[in-house]
């Protein structure tokens, strides 16, 4: 199975769809069909995206968009923000604790689902049935993550770029703590927190080449023998792959190949040493 890349309207996330053997140019429009119905959506790659037996194609796609398909698509706008106006008031009327994030109104209109976000579970089955006499049409509504939020709403982190989550396929990655001690991050929450609040993403996404690079380097506190004395690691570069030792009156900056590990202790040869602390006092003596 061959597939494309698509980016869906009113959805942030990226869709590998089956290409059921039509090839669109990339940022050409196109009808497709997804979990959600039929709706139209932008090509981000014309060529097949995935050939691997790990993809899941998550719909097909079904044509090349007309200009009607387009003006429909974009008459659709009204709608959705009429019935997001709609539900938030009828939902304060009825005292529901739940925040409306979005609304998606199928491409045929024949559903509108709204987003949302709430901290416990929420008895919209009476809401739902006043939307569906105003409109005439299927309601759903879907309770989202705070992270979903983010997705939809979209943003920039503390890295400038637009938000990881935006641009991510399908369902979010688990992200842990020990990802970031992986990488030598200041543990403070709102340091390695995004604007949803989680652990961010992007931690993930570095993870596997921080362990790559991690292994065979001592962490922060290790014990290094130079002959017979022992020294501490003073911190560790993991991207210049050195550690940096307090070495008598002098801070050594270590190469990974220059420590050796019999699995557990980790040491220095003392032709090493001599070698950087000459380079050291040829340093001073220039300054």
């Amino acid at each position: 199975m061959e597939f494309t890349s698509v980016k869906m309207r009113n959805n942030c996330a990226i869709y590998n769809l089956d290409s059921n053997n039509i090839f669109i140019n990339p940022g050409s429009a196109c009808i497709a069909e997804t979990e959600h119905g039929v709706d139209i959506g932008y090509v981000l790659s014309g060529i097949p995206a995935c050939k691997s037996q790990e993809c899941e194609a998550r719909g097909k796609i079904l044509r090349l968009a007309s200009d009607e398909d387009i003006a429909q698509a974009n008459s659709l706008l009204d709608l959705e923000k009429r019935s997001f106006e709609e539900c938030k008031l009828k939902a304060k009327e009825k005292n529901l604790d739940m925040t409306l994030v979005n609304v998606k109104a199928i491409f045929d209109k024949s559903k509108i689902i709204f987003y949302f976000v709430a901290e416990n579970r929420v008895d919209f089955r009476e809401l739902v049935r006043d939307l569906a006499g105003i409109f005439k049409t299927r309601i759903e509504m879907r309770q989202i993550g705070v992270r979903d939020k983010s997705r939809i709403i979209g943003g920039h982190g503390t890295c400038g770029q637009s938000l990881c989550c935006t641009k991510m396929r399908g369902v979010f990655s688990p992200v842990s703590i020990k990802m970031a001690k992986e990488q030598n991050l200041n543990l403070n929450s709102q340091k390695i927190s995004g604007c949803c609040g989680r652990l961010l993403c992007c931690l993930d996404y570095e993870y596997e080449v921080y362990c790559d690079l991690n292994m065979g380097l001592p962490q922060q506190g290790t014990e290094i023998r130079i002959g017979d004395n022992k020294c501490y690691v003073d911190s560790v570069d993991t991207l210049k792959q050195t550690i940096r030792l307090k070495y008598m009156d002098a801070y050594l900056h270590i190469q990974k190949n220059d420590i050796t590990s019999d699995g557990i202790n980790f040491s220095v040869s003392m032709p090493v040493i001599e070698r950087l602390m000459n380079h050291t006092d040829e340093e001073k003596e220039e300054d």
